[in-house]
């Protein structure tokens, strides 16, 4: 590449580079207007909201005369006419995608969610090329993508796929950008319950041990610790232990009230001393987050930042993986998430379903549950009880504040 001084020419009102030389933060000359975003796509934020004008691999010329195109849409608060000749692909995605990070945003989905969706928009973009339109998809190549998406992805995971490309079509219909509802044809079906249960037969349960649970535990880390008597304790999944804020928590009663970042639902459970522990000892080795917007969070990785992570990877999956091949533990398919289900199974057999519920954040469906506002407390504490004596086989004594407390 030839090496020149950065200079622009005006054209019609509009810049043009004279060079294609990138500057540090990935732009290709100093002063262009828009930037690299984490999604790998040209954004600019107008308006206070963020705006897409392609793929940072598709070349910055492009984005730019797409941006100088659309931008006096945008600046005047409207958006900019649709291809006349047609929706593609590509635009849709980006459609789909701001709305969605517009909700992420607002605190309505997380930061795991928001990469799910983002990861499906690529999906797309690859198996139907992005400038392809959309109402030239035809029942033959939806097929086709799941019988692709099939041969790399396990039936659960393909139920949630298929799920996420519906939803993405079926975004377009309703928000005016396509004109008629996606038709895919017989063959891009979720998998049968009957394919999901023989699914989950070969894979066998998803259990520990009490014997390696408190393996796991004692060889823990002090944040890992914690979340691991977090999940057993009170059933909490990853997503749950990456939101938990000190606001959830009451440590001297031994109280986590917590609705579920994923649904919303009312939560409630009574805290093992142990766990009030590990959670103190937890706390007071925090590191202090960079973001300040992070600063109620309770667990926070070396790095400062949420254990929720920025991409599919959960960070508390790597750590738990590594604990678990660390103590030749692991077996195929099981991870911390596996963990909320040795909470269910072992809290079952206290035949309290209705404070299991509380506990696990699960709405039934009954009718007769809407006109429930609180579970007795000394029922939370009883399904508590039960699953500390699974797992350590021995009851809770009474502590000095009357709360039952490890023997």
């Amino acid at each position: 590449m030839t090496d020149k001084s950065v200079s622009t020419t005006s054209t019609g009102g509009k810049l043009t580079p004279a060079d294609t030389r990138t500057t540090p933060d990935g732009k290709p000359y100093p002063g262009f207007p828009l930037f690299v975003h984490q999604s790998g796509r040209w954004a600019k934020k107008i308006r206070q909201k963020l705006v897409y004008f392609g793929k940072v691999s598709g070349g910055w010329e492009s984005a730019l005369a797409k941006y100088q195109a659309e931008a006096p849409h945008w600046h005047a608060g409207r958006r900019p006419p649709e291809n006349p000749d047609g929706m593609t692909v590509s635009r849709l995605c980006d459609h789909f995608y701001a709305a969605k990070e517009q909700r992420r945003a607002a605190g309505e989905i997380t930061v795991r969610t928001l990469a799910e969706y983002l990861a499906t928009c690529e999906l797309l973009v690859s198996a139907f090329d992005g400038n392809r339109m959309v109402d030239d998809l035809a029942a033959n190549d939806f097929a086709k993508l799941r019988e692709q998406l099939a041969k790399r992805v396990g039936p659960v995971r393909l139920v949630n796929e298929i799920t996420r490309v519906r939803g993405v079509f079926r975004f377009g219909y309703e928000n005016n950008l396509i004109e008629k509802p996606m038709r895919y044809g017989t063959e891009f079906a979720r998998p049968s319950k009957k394919v999901l249960r023989l699914h989950r037969a070969e894979k066998g349960a998803k259990l520990f041990t009490a014997s390696e649970i408190k393996t796991l535990a004692d060889a823990a880390g002090v944040q890992m610790q914690a979340m691991i008597l977090l999940a057993i304790n009170a059933g909490l999944g990853n997503g749950d232990v990456s939101a938990l804020n000190h606001s959830h928590l009451d440590l001297s009663a031994g109280i986590l009230d917590f609705p579920r970042p994923k649904t919303g639902v009312a939560r409630r459970a009574i805290l093992w001393p142990a766990t009030v522990t590990a959670l103190k000892a937890a706390i007071t080795d925090r590191y202090t987050p960079k973001d300040k917007a992070d600063t109620d969070i309770v667990f926070v990785t070396k790095y400062k930042n949420r254990w929720e992570g920025k991409d599919r990877d959960c960070p508390i999956s790597k750590a738990f993986k590594k604990l678990l091949n660390g103590m030749k533990i692991g077996r195929k398919g099981m991870s911390f998430y596996c963990l909320r289900h040795c909470f269910r199974t072992a809290a079952d057999t206290a035949g309290d379903q209705r404070a299991i519920d509380r506990i696990m954040g699960h709405e039934s469906s009954h009718i007769s549950s809407a006109y429930i506002e609180r579970i007795d407390d000394t029922r939370l504490q009883a399904v508590a009880d039960h699953v500390h004596r699974w797992l350590f086989n021995e009851p809770m004594a009474m502590n000095t504040t009357g709360k039952r407390g490890d023997k």
